[in-house]
């Protein structure tokens, strides 16, 4: 799989974004700067120049009136009307203003940049007009409640620069998640250990050089997997075999005791006949859990069929009888379900059955009462048997389904290793359900639920 030299290196879809930043900056300014131009153009707003520009339009009008006309003064303008001795005859400037004009009128220096004067001349003394050189709004609603000119136009600014950084920010985000998407992808089938599938490529050099190291360890699991489900499938073999093997001459070791047993034997040779039988029986049960065990990890062996509840439900209280019956044991069945289909593995779920049946009936006392309810829930068919036992302790409930788990003596006797109800969570695992533990409301003793999915 060759990647590395396929596709763009992060150094260069980095320098594109930064260029498709400064060319939406350059957008930004270029919309400022147009809606400068259609402002002028539409005579929203005023140029900084424009008040002076209407004075110097009506200054000789001014300075020939016959009286001082401040109508004839500009809107954002001040005067002060001084007599030839210098006196004030007429103004509407502030004190600090007044100070300034006067200033200038004397040919004096003064500081600010935006406000500017206006000398003109008249018969009867001088006019001085104050006015500032700025943009304004031609609309006096306009001037009273939006902020001036100059620092719209510096909101407006920010505002396009950031419209434009974050949207090309997203779009470069969504282009570099896009080529993300094959190592994402790659990585979540790989943490499933589903490894067939195909790795893809993306157009970053970088990316590809990461799906090339993915597509290596892909390869490497699955020949390690391969290689141990070999291994696997040759211990559980052999233990299989080794198992049968050991049941044919114990067969013959029990038989034998038996036929033995039936001959005249003193006290102490029935003592020794009774030591052989009863081990010999102990270690069937060993070779029986060894199989059980070697079983567990075949759990990929079921054979689906769909069958409906009514078929399935009416087996499942077959084996019930049948059981109970076999350990003088007493059935309270309480069956109430929808007649829908599900999708099981008949044999395999026996054998789930039995097992948490098995259970339950180890840990009953004598002629107890096992319960078998049957209901519909939902989109599942709930399956539960209880008991008349001791029922789970805190610590059974948190890891009585694990493998060899023997906490509670009170729950475990000296043939349970900790495999049945193990192996019946693998099954019912298999068929998408559920194996809830809980401990019995209406009396002591245990709880265990099947929650199988229908189909309807």
């Amino acid at each position: 799989m060759e990647l590395k030299s396929k596709g763009q290196s992060l150094k260069y879809i980095l320098f594109k974004y930064l260029l498709s930043i400064a060319l939406g900056l350059v957008i930004s300014g270029g919309l400022i700067i147009a809606f400068i131009s259609a402002s002028y153009q539409f005579k929203w707003i005023f140029p900084a120049n424009h008040t002076e520009s209407l004075i110097l339009e009506r200054k000789i009008e001014i300075a020939t009136s016959k009286n001082f006309e401040k109508s004839l003064l500009p809107d954002n303008t001040s005067y002060l009307f001084l007599s030839k001795d210098k006196k004030v005859l007429e103004t509407n400037m502030n004190k600090n203003i007044q100070d300034k004009a006067l200033n200038y009128h004397n040919g004096l220096a003064y500081s600010n940049s935006n406000l500017s004067f206006i000398e003109i001349q008249r018969s009867d003394g001088c006019v001085i007009v104050a006015y500032e050189l700025k943009p304004y709004y031609r609309s006096l609603w306009m001037q009273k409640h939006l902020p001036q000119i100059n620092i719209l136009l510096l909101i407006l600014l920010i505002i396009f620069c950031l419209i434009s950084i974050v949207t090309t920010t997203l779009i470069w985000a969504k282009k570099i998640s896009r080529e993300l998407n094959p190592l994402l992808e790659a990585s979540e089938e790989i943490g499933k250990q589903n490894l067939d599938f195909q790795v893809k490529k993306s157009n970053v050099q970088e990316f590809n050089v990461i799906l090339e190291s993915l597509e290596k360890i892909k390869l490497g699991l699955s020949e390690s997997l391969r290689i141990n489900w070999r291994e696997e499938e040759k211990k559980r073999n052999q233990i299989s075999a080794l198992s049968h093997d050991i049941k044919t001459p114990l067969s013959i070791i029990k038989g034998n005791s038996e036929l033995l047993g039936e001959t005249n034997l003193t006290k102490e040779q029935e003592t020794y006949l009774n030591y052989i039988i009863k081990n010999t029986n102990r270690i069937g049960k060993y070779i029986e859990t060894l199989m059980l065990v070697n079983k567990s990890n075949q759990a990929n062996e079921l054979n689906f069929n769909e069958i409906r509840s009514e078929e399935f439900v009416g087996h499942i209280e077959k084996l019930a009888k049948e059981f109970t019956s076999t350990y003088k044991l007493n059935l309270l069945e309480d069956i109430n379900y929808d007649d829908d289909f599900l999708i099981v593995d008949l044999k395999n779920f026996e054998r789930a059955f039995l097992n948490i049946l098995s259970n339950a009936e180890e840990h009953s006392p004598k002629n107890s009462t096992i319960k078998l309810i049957i209901c519909s829930k939902a989109d599942k068919l709930q399956i539960s048997i209880l008991d008349q036992g001791h029922g789970f302790t805190g610590e059974d409930l948190l890891y009585a389904k694990d493998q060899f788990y023997q906490g509670d003596k009170s729950r475990h006797s000296k043939e349970n290793y900790g495999i049945g109800l193990f192996v019946a969570e693998q099954i019912i695992d298999m068929h998408g359900g559920n194996l809830v533990l809980e401990n019995r409301t209406d009396e002591i003793g245990a709880k265990v639920s099947i929650l199988l999915p229908v189909k309807k």
